[in-house]
């Protein structure tokens, strides 16, 4: 039984080993990416521009295929779950502060490890051209844990001698971000300091041993295509390319959407799933302007990595995403006489 158990925790390292590089954590990964822009990139802190927007974002991966057996632990059932992600995020624009605040708080889990932080962050916003520039910075909290039954399957596993079950990590994002009416690009560089050993050591706040966040760096963008002979449809791509400076990962996103309310399309991550996408804005046309800004996703994802052809292979990912923003300025409207310098200057 116990070469059996050990056997199990051997596959659980295997998958993690899929978000784990050495002893470095990765990020969490969610197929409605632009949804979460703040997440990895604090350029896009506040992407919609004069709004207060709510986001929540919630992933379950690889359902099916279980962590553990349900017998490995004293009939644990609790552990038959596969990797999770949580995000819920607040994000607005401040006119006195000439960019946008924003709090993200992130849950994900694996096996028995787990993390849960907290971002805060800035974005300074300025006009360039037809578009909004946006230049930010994050300061992050991590706690990361390993549950304490791990050891209990993998006692004397030197590879656990003298792991901390928590620490807690601080650690800093930058990005920029530019935005035009149909088009956007950005660059986000998570973790910076895990890129140098020496700065990482000196912002661990507690827990002498661990692992670590691996530093990551983002590359995205998206354009909106209006169907020339039907304009109530518009065609959306969008792609994400990030690394860890040792290898890489590219995932896309492609949807259509209908007279600005309903959406549909396709998402793919490279060596991991593939997903339909569905969603609405609802209320999009309506004359409440409190309600219109409500938008609804869901996605079916098939893992196209090995998880999917085991003995307790997975069945696929669901993931949810509901977003909420609203207005919190009135449009600027100039009228009389004035100096033009002074009224197109640099007004976001």
């Amino acid at each position: 039984m116990r070469k059996k158990i050990q056997k199990v925790g051997l596959l659980v390292l295997l998958a993690m080993s899929a978000m784990m590089s050495g002893f470095a954590q990765d990020d969490a990964q969610f197929t409605f990416f632009p949804w979460v822009t703040s997440y990895y990139n604090a350029g896009g802190i506040g992407e919609q521009h004069n709004t207060l927007c709510f986001t929540a974002d919630y992933n379950n991966k690889y359902m099916g295929w279980g962590d553990l057996p349900s017998t490995a632990i004293n009939n644990d059932t609790a552990l038959k779950t596969g990797p999770q992600d949580f995000l819920f995020s607040i994000e607005s624009y401040l006119k006195k502060l000439h960019g946008s605040l924003g709090v993200t708080l992130i849950h994900d889990r694996i096996g028995f490890y787990s993390n849960t932080g907290v971002k805060l962050g800035y974005a300074y916003k300025l006009r360039v051209g037809g578009g909004h520039l946006g230049i930010g910075a994050q300061v992050s909290l991590y706690n990361q844990a390993i549950d304490a039954k791990w050891r209990t399957i993998m006692d004397g596993d030197p590879r656990l001698e003298g792991l901390s079950e928590s620490t807690l990590d601080m650690d800093f994002s930058f990005g920029v971000m530019y935005k035009a009416d149909q088009w956007y690009v950005g660059v986000g560089w998570n973790q910076m300091t895990a890129a140098f050993d020496t700065a990482q050591a000196l912002i661990r706040l507690s827990g002498n041993n661990g692992t670590h966040r691996s530093s990551q760096l983002y590359v995205h963008g998206g354009y909106t295509w209006v169907v020339p002979f039907n304009p109530n449809w518009e065609v959306i791509p969008q792609a994400l390319v990030k690394t860890d400076f040792k290898e890489y990962q590219w995932e896309i996103l492609a949807l259509a959407r209908y007279n600005g309310v309903y959406w549909g399309g396709i998402g793919y991550r490279f060596q991991d799933v593939a997903s339909l996408a569905f969603g609405a804005r609802p209320f999009y046309n309506s004359s409440n302007i409190y309600l219109k800004g409500l938008d609804l996703g869901v996605s079916y994802g098939i893992p196209t990595n090995s998880l999917a052809y085991k003995k307790n292979r997975s069945f696929g990912d669901i993931e949810v995403v509901v977003r909420y923003c609203f207005d919190i300025y009135k449009p600027e409207v100039f009228s009389g006489y004035g100096n033009s310098r002074y009224i197109y200057k640099n007004r976001y």
